[in-house]
């Protein structure tokens, strides 16, 4: 699309392609965010499993601290573990509906590669080394084969 444009005014193409790829990168950041979110989720997730798992078979008298909004609270394990399942339940939901999201995202991402013919660097660096293996390994015109 970009190609038949260029005959027409260069100029014109080149803002294109430049708009092409600014969108491309925008999507691309996006996509890397969501990924990046995800990933923080699920370290506080795996946090919360460990309070749940560390607290649940203690005494449900037992004192323990709480980290609230930056604030060290004392509270008795039966008011602090229905607290942190109920948190970790919403961390477990949150993960779901941004991985959702995140698979959409990609999706549209892909869709958009495919309809402009971009190709990352990542993939045009991996044709090259594939072609240049098969450079290697397939036999020349002058190694001298078997005439017959």
């Amino acid at each position: 699309k970009i190609a038949a444009m260029s005959s027409a005014d260069p100029n014109q193409a080149a803002k294109a392609a430049q708009e092409i790829m600014a969108t491309y990168e925008s999507m691309k950041s996006e996509v890397r965010q969501y990924m990046l979110k995800i990933q923080e989720l699920d370290a506080d997730r795996n946090e919360h499993s460990l309070v749940v798992n560390t607290i649940k078979d203690l005494d449900p008298n037992r004192r323990c601290f709480r980290l609230i909004g930056g604030v060290l609270v004392e509270r008795t394990i039966k008011e602090v573990l229905p607290a942190v399942k109920k948190n970790l339940e919403g961390i477990h939901s949150m993960i779901q509906k941004l991985t959702e999201v995140l698979k959409k995202k990609q999706e549209e991402l892909d869709a958009y590669q495919e309809k402009y013919d971009i190709k990352p660097a990542r993939q045009l660096d991996q044709r090259v080394k594939a072609a240049e293996q098969r450079e290697r390994k397939a036999p020349s015109a002058k190694s001298g084969g078997v005439l017959a």
